[in-house]
């Protein structure tokens, strides 16, 4: 059985204290490769917020530059991420993303909502593979972000709920065209 990599990307000061309690396990943290280099497969990956500076001098500029360049630019990085991830890789998305400023609106479930959306598109993307992808709480400290992608433990408040964490892309789809409403 050969070396197990993880890839954390995010807020570098909290990117390289997770490194060090992966290191701590045996897993070997290693940097998201440039676009067209040799680059090893993840066995785990663990996405996390950054702070994100609000720019802009309306209410609704502030929001839009907080999503662009917070939750959504999360979407591009997993796109990177996407080609490497081994077969049955665990995925963490960690909720995390906050306005720097109090003049910017919050909706944490909006947020959280948005990565589920992510983790869902990923689970497409990556189909028929196995990888078990997860949306978590920010609060979470190093050690228990680290846990729950290698043990997969489970317990009050470790996942968020989503009853669609472990279904396979195909039930998700079904799910969600049975769903489809459209209202222009």
């Amino acid at each position: 059985m050969g070396t197990k990599h993880v890839l954390i990307t995010g807020s570098p000061d909290r990117v390289a204290s997770l490194a060090a309690v992966f290191t701590g396990a045996g897993i070997e943290p290693v940097a998201l490769a440039e676009p067209g280099a040799e680059a090893p497969v993840i066995d785990y990956y663990v996405q996390l917020g950054v702070t994100v500076p609000a720019r802009g001098d309306t209410v609704v500029r502030r929001v839009h530059s907080f999503l662009n360049d917070g939750l959504l630019d999360r979407f591009a990085v997993v796109e990177r991420v996407l080609p490497v991830l081994a077969d049955d890789a665990v995925v963490l998305l960690v909720a995390g993303n906050l306005p720097a400023e109090v003049a910017v609106p919050d909706d944490q479930a909006a947020r959280l909502s948005l990565l589920r959306v992510l983790a869902h598109a990923m689970r497409a993307d990556l189909a028929p593979k196995h990888a078990h992808i997860h949306v978590i709480t920010g609060e979470r400290t190093d050690e228990e972000i680290a846990n729950l992608a290698l043990t997969g433990a489970t317990g009050p408040k470790a996942l968020l709920h989503d009853d669609n964490a472990e279904r396979s892309y195909e039930d998700w789809r079904i799910q969600l065209l049975g769903l489809v409403h459209i209202e222009l």
